[in-house]
């Protein structure tokens, strides 16, 4: 029987892809499943980072995405000197759960720069292959490469099958499986090819892949945005009739929020577009153009962000490209949503590409010199969190917010398919990640949010006058 690409670890899976005895090993630990090298595939450079879902799940940790993001941000910094191409071979059950909120952040970065590779750097190609597939957060940063590839009995997806069916009445885990499927990935157009998962199959296609993407040109920054939302919106346009339409909660006044949360500074103008769980208007702060979103929050725990929100704000976002080298805007996202949805209609239509999208949306509005604010109140969890937070230069959260690998609902089906006690009650704090600043009362948002507006403000400045 011919050997099978997802028997071997994550070094063999590296070796069998690469030019005979090219590939060396940079980064790789015995207990972890992440192997990061470099090498020859066709006699292309390749830098090559890949998982083993047999080894702790293949699960992100804080050491895991520590590594792929020092990787990533030498790659964006050297460029096609570092190498000509990245080869990313996923085999994961996403974010390691035990580790919280700090594992979440340090893959969260890890999968910012990899859309920023994907904006300004070499081209990458990407296989996913079992035992594990691809879930949980890192199914967004599987949505970034230029050309994907799964083996033919392998998942991509946000929510677990049997998560689904735990969390979701009426969904069985059946209907999940064909709805993250590699043959419904194919149909989709979310991958390129479906292939065998033997190991001679997939090293073809990784060369075919490579082949194709050979002097592959970028696009500027202003037509991958329109890029983005008109690949959002075709997605939108395809879900069926009813599918993703959350209600935002009643019980809270979201319409003046960014009003209140900047001292009436903010000055909306023309209507405010509404979706599902998001709001967002452009207006002006300090005179300077601002674009306030605001997602959640939501009445069930179930009812998180989806192809209708995403749709929305990357066709908001995507305005800047019509700004003038020298206008700078402000995006100010509130954030009170759960995560992503639990919804195998919007699986099935791609959510994880989808959300892949508004993360380099975002990066993209960054890299062209706009700056983004984010403020987490009550929970934001999983690909939420990557998508809208991350690419931010400042997140403050107000105090008791908490920020995990999961939703709650996700979690605790989690922990009953896996035997174990949910965890302690604060063990998911936003408190735990450095780079966010805890607000104590959302009665001192406001003067927080000044000072860092304030703040990004200065910063900007003295970067021009340092240019």
């Amino acid at each position: 029987m011919p050997l099978r690409f997802d028997e071997l670890s994550a070094a063999g899976r590296l070796e069998t892809c690469y030019d005979r005895g090219s590939f060396q090993p940079r980064w790789q630990r015995d207990d972890s499943p992440l192997v990061i090298g470099s090498g020859f595939i066709a006699g292309v450079r390749v830098l090559g980072i890949a998982t083993d879902g047999r080894v702790r799940g293949g699960t992100f940790g804080v050491t895991e995405a520590g590594a792929v993001a020092q990787t990533l941000s030498e790659l964006c910094r050297d460029g096609r000197r570092e190498a000509e191409a990245v080869l990313l071979c996923l085999d994961t059950g996403g974010v390691r759960v035990e580790e919280g909120p700090r594992a979440l952040a340090a893959t969260s970065a890890a999968g910012v720069l990899l859309a920023e590779c994907s904006l300004v750097g070499p081209p990458i190609v990407q296989v996913i292959s079992g035992p594990r597939g691809c879930f949980g957060a890192p199914a967004v940063m599987a949505g970034l490469p230029d050309l994907r590839v799964m083996v033919g009995d392998c998942h991509w997806g946000l929510t677990g099958p049997q998560l689904f069916s735990e969390v979701c009445p009426g969904v069985s885990a059946g209907e999940a499986l064909r709805a993250t499927s590699a043959q419904h990935r194919w149909t989709t157009g979310d991958v390129r090819w479906v292939r065998e998962a033997t190991v001679t199959v997939v090293r073809e296609a990784v060369c075919s892949g490579f082949e194709q993407v050979r002097g592959l040109r970028r696009s500027s920054l202003q037509d991958r945005l329109t890029e983005s939302a008109r690949l959002v919106q075709e997605r939108l346009e395809q879900l069926p009739a009813g599918t993703g339409r959350w209600r935002a909660s009643a019980r809270k006044r979201r319409r003046r929020l960014l009003e209140y949360s900047l001292r009436r500074q903010w000055k909306p103008f023309g209507e405010v577009a509404m979706a599902g769980l998001a709001q967002a208007a452009w207006g002006r702060l300090a005179e300077r153009p601002a674009l306030g979103v605001v997602l959640g929050p939501a009445d069930g725990e179930s009812h998180g962000v989806g192809i209708p929100e995403v749709a929305l704000v990357v066709a908001q976002l995507a305005r800047v490209r019509d700004f003038s080298p020298e206008e700078r805007a402000l995006i100010l996202n509130c954030i009170f949503c759960q995560g992503h949805a639990v919804d195998v209609g919007q699986e099935g239509s791609g959510l994880p590409r989808v959300l892949a999208e508004c993360l380099r949306a975002y990066v993209a509005v960054r890299l062209l010199g706009h700056r983004i604010v984010s403020v987490l109140g009550g929970g934001t969890y999983g690909a939420a969190f990557l998508a809208f937070a991350a690419p931010s230069q400042r997140i403050l959260a107000i105090r008791g917010t908490k920020v995990a690998p999961m939703a709650p609902e996700l979690l605790r089906a989690f922990q009953r398919l896996k035997g174990k006690k949910e965890d302690r009650e604060g063990s998911n704090l936003a408190e735990l990640i450095p780079e966010v600043r805890v607000v104590e009362s959302v009665l001192r948002l406001p003067r927080v949010l000044q000072e860092e507006v304030q703040r990004l403000e200065a910063s900007a400045r003295v970067g021009v006058g340092a240019a």
